[in-house]
């Protein structure tokens, strides 16, 4: 199936809710870039509206759902990302092994020692490269250009140019609201609530590439996206061609970094630790490393940057209630792996531009392949 890209543009602020609950202390955070179920809902909906569906009727024998599914299936349709894009340059969201002080960026290594932690008896941490990152601060709420992937998956570090920040791609604005009774149609007293929007700088949007789209999909149309009535325009371009990737190896022994573009979903299994779908921990040698395969290549995982859990939740319409909260790896992670067949080339090129886990149908747990030096 040929794969478009869906660029949406506000039309004036945006808003996507945190997971916490309306009735919850303090001001709702918007989350941007937003979470791809909403802008998947968007489309389906859209489409099912070219479609005259009568959503009162929309069930799981509905003819429609071959094109548009029904819940968590997403029937012909297949997602990748979400991605920002200033003035039609596609950003990705920066690595958490790279750290910055005073306009100089440092990448985190594995420490060759073990360490006896809850994660096992002699782990691998990451640590700071040399003394003179002592002081430097992980690059939250930043992008990197496609040349500053390319740098990261090469085992180098992006220059300033190529790194774009939250105040570059847009502002907060911060809104006080009033509950309402629809019946009624009037306000009622003393529930107020306060939101954070977000208003998107100029030349900047959000695009989501798909598969499986209907041939009679409107180049152009306004819908509505994300909380409190928000509006957007989504238009339909041709996806881009290349994909960034990592130079040829040289001689020098190199280990096998992978990078989550998107969020990562996986299904728990046991109470142990699980980084990577599949993969479980073993004691060799005196050192811990985790175990799996992915995409049929057999690897060892040696250590990880992961940050924060990533809580999303939202409203199912199938079932028309709220969706559980769930805990996702968030986008940025990297993990410092090695091929077991010592073949990292093959590795790259087998899982570059792959995604793996949970709802991969929806863009989740999307894979950026490069380098990292074992030494």
């Amino acid at each position: 199936m040929s794969k478009k890209t869906l660029v949406f543009n506000a039309t004036d602020t945006l808003f996507f809710r945190e997971s916490r609950p309306m009735e919850s202390m303090g001001e709702l955070q918007s989350v941007f870039p937003p979470p791809v179920r909403t802008l998947a809902g968007a489309i389906r909906t859209l489409i099912g509206e070219q479609m005259q569906v009568n959503w009162r009727e929309f069930d799981v024998n509905h003819p429609a759902v071959a094109h548009i599914g029904f819940g968590d299936d997403l029937g012909k349709l297949h997602f990748q990302g979400v991605w920002l894009a200033l003035d039609g340059q596609r950003l990705y969201p920066a690595p958490l092994l790279l750290m910055q002080k005073d306009q100089i960026f440092y990448r985190l290594t594995l420490d060759t020692k073990g360490i006896w932690c809850d994660l096992g008896k002699q782990v691998r941490l990451p640590k700071l490269p040399n003394d003179n990152a002592k002081g430097s601060k992980p690059l939250e709420n930043t992008w990197l250009t496609a040349d500053g992937l390319i740098a990261v998956l090469n085992g180098d570090k992006p220059d300033a140019k190529h790194v774009k920040t939250a105040k570059d791609l847009f502002g907060r604005e911060s809104r006080v609201g009033i509950a309402r009774d629809n019946t009624s149609r009037t306000v009622e007293k003393g529930l107020l609530y306060q939101t954070q929007h977000i208003r998107p700088h100029q030349g900047l949007s959000v695009e989501l590439d798909a598969s499986g789209l209907p041939n009679d999909m409107p180049p152009k149309a306004m819908i509505r996206l994300g909380g409190e009535g928000r509006t957007a325009c989504i238009e339909v371009k041709s996806s881009p061609d290349a994909f960034p990737s990592a130079r040829i190896l040289s001689n020098k022994p190199q280990g096998l970094l992978l990078y989550l573009l998107t969020p990562l979903s996986i299904q728990p299994a046991g109470k142990e630790w699980q980084p990577l779908p599949g993969f479980t921990r073993e004691e060799r040698d005196n050192q811990t490393v985790w175990t799996g395969t992915l995409n049929g290549i057999e690897l060892e995982l040696h250590g990880a940057v992961t940050g924060k859990a990533l809580r999303e939740g939202g409203w199912d319409m199938a079932k028309h209630q709220p969706r559980a909260v769930t805990s996702l790896i968030p986008a940025g992670s990297v993990f410092f792996c090695t091929a077991k067949n010592g073949d990292t080339q093959a590795a790259i090129q087998a899982l570059n531009n792959t995604q793996i886990g949970e709802l991969s149908a929806y863009g989740y747990g999307h894979l950026a392949a490069g380098l990292w030096s074992k030494d």
